[in-house]
């Protein structure tokens, strides 16, 4: 009896420590401020929106901060449950899963002030360049890139980005519009340097930013059910628009 009573015991322990253990997810996370940024309140703000969805739910997220390249070769191989925050493509399929849409934002063109840009269609920017931080994906851009319409240079992150504009080496940045100013809010940068650069009017993109899971990674399609309806919850409560407002006046930096 004593024994059964033991095993009882040790089969309750273990289902217990395997829901503890499903309760917590660990996800790549990256500097992309302020939507993610390992220094910012709530690891910025498209962190603060996954992790308080996940808790609607009751899972607790583990963030772990790589560089991009990283984090998406840990998604791909399943060597981590997930990462923050990615736009679906053709390319991440086949490998990830994809939540519904933790954010919505635009993508303009940043430019110098001095040298304007008015541009209809993607034929206008012939022979011009551009940089783009490593590990991003390059959307609408890759294509003309190819082709070698316009020539694109990598670079470490979008500071750099950013400082290759002030210095004349690229024309014009294509970056989502939040992230751009917010950039240029960092301390690496003057107020003059910040007087420099404006965005062209006609807005390039309009991309959807998920959560992404590992195909690889067992349960991975009931986690990302729970999340949809933690986001669906938070959105719902009011929570998610109160977190919007905090972004616009600056409480995620």
């Amino acid at each position: 009896m004593f024994r059964a009573l033991s095993r009882s015991i040790l089969c309750l322990l273990a289902a217990t420590l395997a829901l503890v253990q499903a309760a917590e997810i660990r996800l790549a996370n990256g500097e992309w401020a302020p939507y993610l940024a390992e220094k910012a309140p709530h690891n910025g703000f498209a962190s603060h929106v996954v992790t308080a969805a996940f808790d609607k739910v009751g899972v607790k997220v583990r963030y772990e901060f790589y560089p991009w390249a990283r984090a998406l070769s840990m998604v791909q191989n399943g060597e981590i449950a997930g990462s923050v925050v990615w736009s679906r493509s053709p390319e991440r399929e086949p490998f990830a899963l994809f939540s519904e849409p933790v954010i919505t934002d635009e993508e303009v063109l940043f430019h110098l002030k001095e040298k304007p840009l008015s541009w209809n269609d993607v034929s206008d920017l012939r022979g011009k360049s551009i940089a783009t931080p490593l590990g991003s994906k390059l959307g609408m851009w890759e294509a003309p890139i190819k082709s070698g319409i316009i020539r694109n240079q990598s670079v470490p992150n979008v500071e750099a980005a950013m400082k290759m504009l002030l210095a004349g080496r690229i024309d014009f940045l294509p970056m989502i519009r939040t992230v751009g100013y917010q950039t240029l809010r960092g301390k690496q940068f003057s107020d003059a340097e910040r007087a420099r650069i404006g965005h062209a009017s006609k807005v390039a993109d309009k991309i959807d930013y998920r959560l992404m899971l590992s195909r690889k990674v067992a349960g991975n399609e009931q986690m990302l059910e729970r999340f949809n309806e933690g986001l669906r919850q938070l959105r719902k409560s009011g929570e998610y628009a109160k977190m919007e407002a905090d972004l616009q006046a600056g409480k995620y930096d």
